[in-house]
């Protein structure tokens, strides 16, 4: 719940600082690269320090986790990008 806030309340600044809409489809992309990165790297750690079984659980969870947040994120630069449209004219 902490996370998801974060991420929103990070969406809305970077939407309003950065001129200009930003390109939602690229940081969906980009999150979701991020997502299958970070959470393959944590399967793999789980590998060697948990055992074999958590390795599809722990590289699932970790990317559809990050996915959520990503999509929060870009929900935030809608909400940012809002903001800056109504209160910087």
């Amino acid at each position: 719940m902490v996370l998801d806030l974060l991420a929103f309340i990070a969406g809305i600044a970077y939407g309003y600082m950065n001129p200009g809409k930003e390109s939602r489809k690229h940081l969906l992309k980009k999150g979701l690269k991020i997502g299958v990165l970070v959470g393959t790297f944590f399967a793999i750690l789980n590998l060697f320090l948990g055992g074999f079984l958590a390795f599809g659980a722990t590289l699932i969870g970790t990317i559809v986790g990050i996915g959520v947040l990503t999509v929060i994120f870009v929900g935030g630069t809608i909400v940012g990008d809002w903001l800056e449209e109504r209160l910087k004219k």
